[in-house]
């Protein structure tokens, strides 16, 4: 069931009127069930995967947090009678054993996430190894796993509540249906976003009242995702996918306008479908959060992945970068180069490869074609020179005299990374590397030739689509450039009523007319959805 369909409308519909009919302490029961029902029309397998998740998860963190219980409760029963050192003893034994639960839980719910995702790409290089190698032909056969809608989002979720727990963050929660809330609340179980139990759980559980304010200000902000989405996304899709597959006769500015369109579209759909997912949640009274900040509009790739899907960013920055970078082996190593004379190395060492490992990873969670790890390690090379290069820059920016923080040195910023991060998207619309690699070549070509017309007549963007396309665009941008001063939804609300009702009349109209529903139409695509 699509975000984008009258199905989900009319089922949003139904669950809130049951949500506020129900007593305010059993309403989280209503989520439940419709976190369920959701899930469970994408298939009973999908539904077999996610309830492995949820009771591996809920008896792994019980466990840690009797161990836990047990701990304090002998510590305190053995205050007078036990050294510092059995203490010492004691508490390490207990860690030894959450650290053995911890482990079970990360394996079977990332060792499912792993097999169903890189089972056919290992199988692959297995064929390729197993033919140069001994010339055999009997290739083991492909698996052709379809992904469980959300795997990704719902698993990094449910261990990063395993690890919370097992860093004693807060309490393992006791009830597991409060649990599987948790980890199926259907507005953000298709593409995020991520979110921490001890944020979210309060909001789950709380006892809201019903709030026809927040109703409409989730209403607004369902309706402008839906624009992003519809408007721009889907309307510049043929585009981008046109352009790339036939790059060797489209070349040049037609492949340039493909890689900017590309970053408007996947801007669109995934912030997109993010607002849908914020404002349906809103309507119930639960704050998620936010997962964009304006990246169009940072000045450095660091900053840009900042603002880009941020609790994805958060999730590896703490449970990957921060434990690799403390760890006493990479520490260790550092002080070795040090030692050796390299100081600057050695200084940077704690840092880089815990960010290498981080953009590894993230690469490979994007999928297991091998353009999406070197897109991973660019993204990890250029921080590292923007880094590096920094005081060399700010060296000229004094030798020319120029005002770092003027407008002309914000907007060039601005600018270079926009389109940093744009060429690497590259990587996305390609089908493999080389292809990627050829598409950044064949952009420096055939700048002569380079009509208009063939955009609006060979290349799925009519000069109807292309001016709505653009108008929306930059309609995105400003929107973005008001929202920096705070919320638009809260300056629309303190306006005289009939105003209210206008723009939101006028947004709605904008989906309706000009949202893109044309043949061939996926409502159920959402780029991020096959991550």
């Amino acid at each position: 069931m699509s975000f984008i369909t009258i199905d989900f409308a009319l089922f949003v519909t139904a669950v809130l009127l049951v949500y506020y009919i129900f007593p305010k302490k059993t309403r989280w029961t209503v989520l439940l069930i419709a976190s369920y029902i959701f899930y469970g029309i994408t298939g009973i397998t999908n539904l077999i995967y996610i309830l492995v998740t949820t009771v591996s998860a809920f008896i792994c963190a019980m466990l840690i947090g009797k161990q836990g219980t047990k701990q304090k409760e002998y510590l305190k029963e053995h205050k007078e009678s036990l050294t510092k050192e059995e203490k010492k003893s004691y508490k390490a034994g207990i860690k030894k054993k959450q650290k053995l639960i911890l482990a079970a839980g990360l394996l079977i719910n990332f060792g499912i996430l792993v097999y169903l995702k890189y089972a056919d790409w290992t199988i692959a290089y297995i064929n390729l190894f197993r033919l140069s190698r001994f010339g055999r032909t009997d290739f083991i056969p492909f698996r052709n796993f379809i992904l469980p809608l959300g795997i990704s989002f719902y698993t990094f979720q449910t261990m990063g509540y395993l690890i919370d727990i097992y860093y004693g963050k807060y309490e393992h929660e006791r009830n597991p249906f409060k649990f599987a809330l948790f980890v199926s609340f259907f507005p953000q179980i298709v593409q995020g976003p991520i979110s921490r139990f001890g944020e979210l759980a309060p909001e789950l559980f709380a006892e809201k009242d019903f709030d026809f304010t927040r109703i409409k200000s989730g209403f607004y902000r369902i309706m402008w995702g839906l624009f992003k989405k519809l408007v721009i996304a889907d309307r510049l899709a043929g585009y981008v996918s046109g352009t790339i597959a036939q790059r060797d006769t489209y070349r040049g500015p037609y492949i340039l306008l493909a890689v900017f369109f590309y970053s408007m579209q996947i801007y669109g759909d995934f912030s997109g479908g993010i607002d849908v997912a914020l404002g349906v949640a809103e309507m119930f009274g639960i704050t998620l959060h936010e997962n964009f900040e304006r990246p169009f509009f940072s000045k450095s790739i660091s900053e840009y992945w900042q603002r880009w899907h941020m609790t994805l960013g958060t999730w590896f920055k703490d449970y990957i970068f921060y434990p690799l970078s403390l760890n006493k082996g990479i520490i260790r190593l550092g002080k070795t180069v040090r030692e050796h004379g390299m100081e600057k190395i050695g200084k940077r060492i704690p840092i880089y490869i815990p960010m290498f490992i981080v953009w590894f990873t993230t690469g490979m969670w994007h999928g297991s074609q091998n353009r999406y790890v070197v897109w991973g390690l660019f993204n990890f090379l250029f921080i590292v020179l923007g880094t590096e290069l920094e005081p060399l820059s700010q060296k000229i920016v004094l030798k020319l005299r120029l005002d770092e923080g003027g407008v002309l040195m914000r907007s060039y910023r601005v600018i270079k990374t926009f389109w940093l991060m744009s060429f690497l998207r590259i990587f996305d619309i390609s089908k493999d590397v080389p292809s990627a690699f050829n598409a950044f070549k064949l952009i420096f070509k055939d700048w002569g030739s380079f009509r208009i017309e063939r955009v609006f007549d060979e290349l799925s963007l009519p000069f109807e689509d292309f001016t709505v396309a653009v108008t929306a665009i930059v309609i995105m941008f400003v929107f973005d450039l008001i929202q920096r001063r705070g919320s638009v939804r809260k300056r629309i609300f303190r306006l005289p009523v009939p105003a209210q009702w206008a723009i939101l009349s006028l947004l709605v109209i904008a989906v309706s007319v000009f949202g893109y529903y044309g043949p061939g139409y996926d409502a159920a695509s959402f780029i991020y959805g096959a991550f």
